[in-house]
Order: C-alpha cells, then sequence, then structure tokens
C-alpha cells in the first residue's frame, strides 16, 4: 500500500474535521445498490457455517488492525459480509485526487459494535445510499486503511470499497424465547442471577450461565460479542466487581474454553434500577435476532 499524504476528512464517527493520512489501493469499478437476494447470494445460503465463521474471523480481525490488512487473504479481494450502518456518508476534503471528493460511511460488525469500519460509497449511486441504522449486505473490497489523528492518538479504520449494496430486513414476530441459546458455535444457559456491589458501591448485576463450546477450536463465551442486555431501553454497561470474595468461586469470566468442553462462567453489569426486570437480545453475525428473553433482577438467596 502506497501513502498518500496528508488529508482533511470530515472524521465519520461523529469528531468533526481532523487532519488525516490515508493508506489504500483505489481501484475503479462500476457499483450498484441491489434488492434481490438473486443479485447477492446471503453468506448465510452461500457458506456453510465454518466457512461464514472465517470470514467474520478475518474480517473482525482486519478492522481490530487494519494497518496489517495487507497480510489478510481479504485483501483486495471480493468479499461479502453483513454489517449495520451509522450515521450519515461524509465527503472527504483532500488535496490526494484519489481522495478528494470521496464519499464515506461508517459501517460496524455485529462482533464489533466499537469499531468502525469506512466504506467508500462514491461508486454506489447516491439515491441509493443506505441510512442510518440500515442493516446492509455488502458486496466489497477491502482496500488499505485510513487514519487520522484525533486528540493526540492516532486511530486507523479499515476501508472498504462498496460494490454492491442490499439493505435487508429481518421478520421478528417469532423469536425463540428461552433460558437457554444453542447454535452451531455454542450452547448457552442462564442459570441464576445475583445482586452485588461494585468498587464504587454500586449495584452491580451477576449474571450466571453454563457455556458449552461446540466449535473444534478453543473458543471465549458469546456473550461478549453477540448478547446484549437492557434495562429501559439502554443497554447495561461493564463494571469493576468489588465483592470478589461472594462470587461462585467455581465460575470462569474471561478464560476460555476447549473444544467440546462446558463450564460454568458469570458476567457482571452496572444495574440502574434493582426492581425492574432486564431484557437480553441475543444475534448471529449476520444480525439476526436469536433470542429474546426477560431476566427478573433477584439476589441469591
Amino acid at each position: 500500500m502506497k501513502q498518500k499524504g496528508l488529508l482533511w476528512i470530515i472524521f465519520l464517527i461523529g469528531i468533526g474535521s481532523t487532519t488525516a493520512c490515508s493508506m489504500m489501493n483505489k481501484t475503479k469499478s462500476e457499483a450498484e445498490r441491489h434488492y434481490s437476494d438473486q443479485t447477492m447470494p446471503s453468506t448465510s445460503s452461500s457458506t456453510s457455517v465454518k466457512e461464514k465463521e472465517e470470514l467474520y474471523n478475518e474480517l473482525s480481525r482486519n478492522a481490530n488492525l487494519p494497518k496489517l490488512v495487507e497480510h489478510s487473504t481479504q485483501f483486495e479481494q471480493d468479499i461479502s459480509f453483513v454489517a449495520k450502518m451509522e450515521g450519515d456518508p461524509k465527503q472527504v476534503e483532500s488535496k490526494d485526487d484519489t481522495l478528494d471528493g470521496q464519499w464515506y460511511g461508517s459501517i460496524f460488525l455485529m462482533r464489533n459494535r466499537n469499531t468502525p469500519i469506512y466504506l467508500n460509497l462514491s461508486s454506489i449511486k447516491k439515491e441509493n445510499w443506505p441510512k442510518s441504522g440500515d442493516i446492509l449486505r455488502i458486496k466489497g473490497t477491502p482496500i488499505g486503511y485510513l487514519y487520522t489523528s484525533y486528540k493526540n492518538e492516532r486511530v486507523d479504520m479499515l476501508d472498504i470499497k462498496a460494490k454492491k449494496l442490499e439493505i435487508i430486513s429481518y421478520d421478528n414476530k417469532d423469536v425463540t424465547k428461552s433460558d437457554t441459546i444453542e447454535t452451531d458455535q455454542y450452547k448457552v444457559e442462564i442459570t441464576e442471577t445475583d445482586i452485588l456491589r461494585d468498587v464504587f458501591d454500586e449495584p452491580t448485576l451477576v449474571i450466571y450461565y453454563n457455556f458449552k463450546n461446540k466449535k473444534d477450536i478453543t473458543s471465549i463465551p458469546p456473550l461478549r460479542t453477540y448478547f446484549f442486555f437492557r434495562q429501559n431501553g439502554e443497554y447495561l454497561k461493564s463494571t469493576i466487581l468489588g465483592e470478589l470474595d461472594k462470587l461462585n468461586p467455581k465460575a470462569l469470566n474471561r478464560d476460555t474454553l476447549e473444544p467440546n468442553g462446558e463450564m460454568l462462567y458469570y458476567e457482571i453489569f452496572k444495574l440502574p434500577n434493582e426492581e425492574i426486570p432486564v431484557n437480553l437480545e441475543v444475534y448471529d453475525d449476520e444480525y439476526h435476532l436469536l433470542n429474546t428473553l426477560e431476566i427478573a433482577v433477584t439476589a441469591k438467596k
């Protein structure tokens, strides 16, 4: 990848105008937005479970470490994946002719909800651009990365050139409601809850669950990736537990698990209200809602 030099870019996650550099290869191609599954097959149907897992594993690594994208098998290759658009597209103003006037939007993988990928929309007709909140099936090419300086820190962002886009929606009318969630990759059973105090002496929700690793490789529990806990419509935030001595000593927290292993784990969250239940939503990599559950907030007896 060749360095293109300094540019002024409207930073796409809403932090204003900032000095940035780009590292990328540019290709020119016609691209259109498609609405039919026949024009762009879903990764769910066109690839095996293992292939899809490998696709999102590598794409997630590239999003987290975009400077290494040129060493990825996805670099300059067409890939098809699902992500969510956040915010409105922004146009780059740059002295670099390859970047000046280009339009970018921020997209997020389900397993990387805090790490934006920058999607170049310049080859997509403007009337077909996605809106904030749209779930997209994207055919695109990782072409490099952008980097910028924000608050004296460098921020790297994976750059993907969009070729085809499809806005997708799911029918969530018949979603399972269960304390046991099972996929081809894992099985999780919510067993009990507890209310303890964190290091700030604030109420903390402890969720205990059994995790079975159904992969053929060592894995971490999926709660940090695909499980979302809400109360009053707000996502619960993690915290630092203060009463460690009151935890079940058999429960693990961040440990990996061998293939076919099954162990008791726990997760902790700040609890804004001790009187109302918490709602769980479970997704997969392509934003399918797999399970919902209302969890009563109760302390262990």
